[in-house]
């Protein structure tokens, strides 16, 4: 005879029952009267589709997780979205479904399975948060782990109450318990400690804890590598990276501390742009990657390395004593999803052991023990990197493709296009480039959309004849705001008996603010998406002109459409990649008063985007040259107040309707005048006095040469392209740091590439180019 215990659960009742002469011994039974015990009577079919899908869903994220640190969007990041939603729902509807009835082997099978479900659960070692906030709330997900993993009915508590009531020749208990002491030790791995490391908070707690296990300071790992004067390859500057990612996870945790190093040891970096920088700092934000959304935090310790190497004998041995094991009463179709449960786990444990092992975080996890024996059995000797080069050469897929090992550690240099006059000026059925934007737009939310069509569709690479303009003019930038600081000479005593030695000074601290070096070099103001916008404009009305037959023949214009484009697509967009609060009210306020401007056009139907836009911004012209009914107000700071001086006049038609248009086209007008040599003394009624001190402010870099034709700068787009590099530099290094690290995880940006530059020039610092 059995024990049974009568429960009652949330108003349903089942009992547990305890044969100690059942080969099963333990059997929880629903009542049949109930919901739940009716639906439970479906038992085989809901198990083994959990089970699927769990399967399923793991694979998907092992081939797709690798997609989120090159794109934003595309179908790959909708199916990962998907297989992680799966991934995290099926373990946990799982385990109510545990032991609930049907025969004894079927009740052995399931406790397997939801075992392997939990081990899918602890997500594989390329990915473990699909979000920030997944991070954020990892405390919380502790609450769920122990509930999970030690709740009434979970594996662990069923197979301690297995091994209670058995006796220990059961072949399935013991699988089972391998299995599900396997899947603990991983789904605490990468529900708890994994998140819980990729934390900005904790990160920044944990950061001292570092510093003490590498005391002093930091050399310049780049430069070091290059004496010889001989050029590194990806590998290198990989391990370079891995050397000088403290300056990038410092950044991100906002940690400013002490300068790593004394001024006179610390080489800087050089004063020309050099595309082994750029590289550096891909692949640093691709290690970032791994921190915030990998595994790689926990991989990379002893523990992690202790469960690789141990989990492909654990998985090999559970499988042999399934392979022997009598097969007797199960079902065909269960017992084969139980050996592609088993022998899926082998291979993806062998897959991790050896990608483990190859990685160049184990490179850098023995770098920083030097005297560790195996630094010196592993790296010294040079094997790391023979052990390297022969389980990269297993990769038959990159083989294949012929790419190097390190290069999917670069950013994809794929930077969105938004032109706002094209937007206005295009019918509606030219929004969208090709079926699958028109058909996402009418399914999907227009965010989504719009990353689609404007970053995925019309976006555009970085080309050589950018990056290279580009980035030179960001460094002569960070070259003007981050020179490198000279040791003070050596003083030099004539006493006999020179009094002891003062102690050295205390390095200097970082002021609160880290990028006042940048913000006075370069006169930043925070009115960003108005700064955009009116430059945008100005930009776009200019390139259109008639004298654009002349413009076009510059070497910058090319450069300065696609910055133009990119900035107004932040803007459009990705408005949280902008500092300050993401509002879009100003841009679609624009985008309404540009849209009824073209509709006063009397012949819309102009033939080509080019031409529309062209009329488009004559239009603007037109608009802005006309007395409007606003009058003008003058404002000065008198005595700390400010005063509204006599008015003057009345603004344009333009005003009326976009303070915003006016003066983009007012701007795009002074440009004009530049580019024809005219210049604006004396043109009081077309640039007042309070709007020139407006754009002074704002286009500082724009508005340095103004006034006589003699003092106005030779080439016009020249001027433009490094107002638009300014822009840029702005917004990156002022953009919230949530902000960047979110948009590592899609796909990346120009703007956090462009920032981490700022902050190794503000460590390192820049060295200055003498004058001969």
């Amino acid at each position: 005879m059995g024990t049974s215990i009568v429960k009652h659960n949330q108003g349903t009742k089942y009992s547990f029952t305890y044969h100690p002469t059942n080969e099963h011994h333990i059997l929880i039974r629903f009542d049949e009267r109930s919901v739940l015990g009716q639906a439970m009577a479906l038992f085989d079919v809901p198990i083994r589709g959990l089970v699927i899908f769990s399967f399923v869903a793991h694979i998907l994220l092992v081939v797709f997780a690798g997609v989120r640190r090159r794109k934003a969007t595309s179908i790959c990041t909708v199916i990962l979205w998907g297989a992680n939603q799966v991934a995290r729902w099926a373990p946990i509807s799982a385990l109510g479904k545990l032991s609930a009835g049907g025969t004894p082997q079927q009740e052995q099978l399931v406790t397997l399975w939801v075992a392997f479900m939990l081990l899918h659960a602890g997500m594989p070692d390329n990915i473990t948060a699909y979000s920030l906030e997944d991070s954020v709330l990892a405390w919380r997900q502790k609450i769920t782990v122990i509930n999970q993993l030690m709740g009434p009915v979970s594996p662990a508590s069923i197979l301690i109450m297995n091994w209670f009531f058995i006796s220990s020749g059961d072949t399935m208990i013991l699988i089972s318990s391998v299995v599900c002491i396997m899947a603990i030790f991983k789904y605490v791995e990468g529900a708890d400690y994994a998140l819980s490391r990729g934390n900005l908070e904790n990160m920044r707690s944990l950061r001292n804890d570092e510093k003490k296990m590498c005391p002093g300071g930091r050399r310049n790992s780049l430069q070091i590598a290059r004496r010889g004067g001989r050029k590194l390859d990806d590998e290198q500057i990989l391990l370079v990276a891995h050397d000088m990612l403290y300056i990038t996870k410092d950044a991100f945790i906002d940690y400013l501390g002490e300068k790593n190093g004394d001024a006179d040891e610390q080489e800087a970096l050089s004063s020309t742009w050099d595309e082994a920088v750029y590289k550096v700092v891909s692949m640093e934000l691709s290690l970032m990657y791994d921190i915030l959304y990998t595994k790689k935090t926990m991989v990379h310790t002893w523990g992690g390395y202790a469960i690789r190497f141990a989990s492909p004998f654990v998985g090999s041995t559970a499988f042999l004593m399934f392979w022997f094991h009598s097969k007797q009463g199960q079902a065909m179709v269960d017992v084969l999803i139980t050996y592609v449960l088993l022998a899926s786990t082998v291979i993806l444990d062998i897959k991790w052991l050896l990608r483990a092992v190859a990685s160049t975080w184990t490179y850098s996890f023995l770098n920083d023990r030097p005297r560790l024996w195996l630094h010196h059995a592993v790296l010294c000797s040079g094997k790391w990197r023979l052990i390297r080069r022969i389980i990269i050469s297993l990769n038959l897929f990159r083989l294949i493709a012929n790419k190097k090992p390190s290069s999917y550690r670069m950013w994809s240099g794929t930077i969105g296009q938004y032109n706002l006059l094209r937007e206005c000026t295009c019918d509606e059925k030219e929004k969208t480039t090709g079926y699958r934007s028109s058909v996402l737009k009418r399914i999907a939310p227009e965010n989504m959309w719009m990353e689609y069509e404007y970053h995925n569709l019309r976006g555009t690479q970085i080309s050589r004849h950018l990056k290279e303009p580009l980035f030179s003019r960001i460094w002569e930038n960070m070259k003007l705001a981050f020179p490198k600081r000279d040791p003070p000479p050596l003083q030099v005593s004539s006493h006999p008996c020179p009094p002891p030695a003062a102690a050295p000074p205390a390095p200097p601290q970082y002021a609160l603010d880290p990028h006042q070096d940048i913000n006075n070099a370069l006169d930043f103001t925070p009115d960003m998406q108005e700064t955009i916008l009116i430059l945008h404009i100005a930009t776009d009305i200019f390139l259109l002109s008639e004298n654009s037959h002349k413009i076009q023949a510059s070497a910058w214009v090319e450069a300065i459409r696609v910055l133009s484009n990119y900035m107004m697509f932040l803007v459009a967009v990705r408005p949280n990649l902008l500092p300050g609060l993401a509002l879009s009210s100003r841009y679609e306020a624009v985008v309404g008063a540009l849209g009824e401007k073209w509709k006063e056009e009397k012949s819309p139907s102009l033939a080509g985007s080019n031409a529309r836009e062209k009329r488009l911004a004559d239009m603007l012209l037109e608009a802005e040259s006309k007395k409007g009914l606003a009058p003008v107000r003058y404002y000065e700071w008198l005595g700390g107040n400010k005063e509204i001086m006599e008015p003057g006049g009345f603004l344009s038609v333009l005003y009326d309707s976009s303070y915003i248009l006016s003066e983009g086209t007012r701007l795009a007008g002074l440009l004009l005048n530049w580019e024809t040599r005219s210049g604006y003394k004396g043109d009081e009624s077309n640039l007042h006095k309070t709007l020139r001190k407006k754009f002074e402010r704002l286009f500082p870099d724009l508005m340095k040469s103004e006034g006589e034709k003699d003092e106005l700068p030779e080439d016009v787009t020249d001027a433009i392209f490094r107002e638009w590099v300014r822009q840029l530099i702005n917004v990156s290094i002022r953009c919230s740091r949530d902000s960047h690290a979110k948009q590592l995880g899609r796909g990346g940006e120009l703007t956090t590439v462009v920032w981490i530059l700022a902050e190794h020039a503000r460590i390192l610092r820049v060295k200055q180019t003498r004058d001969r």
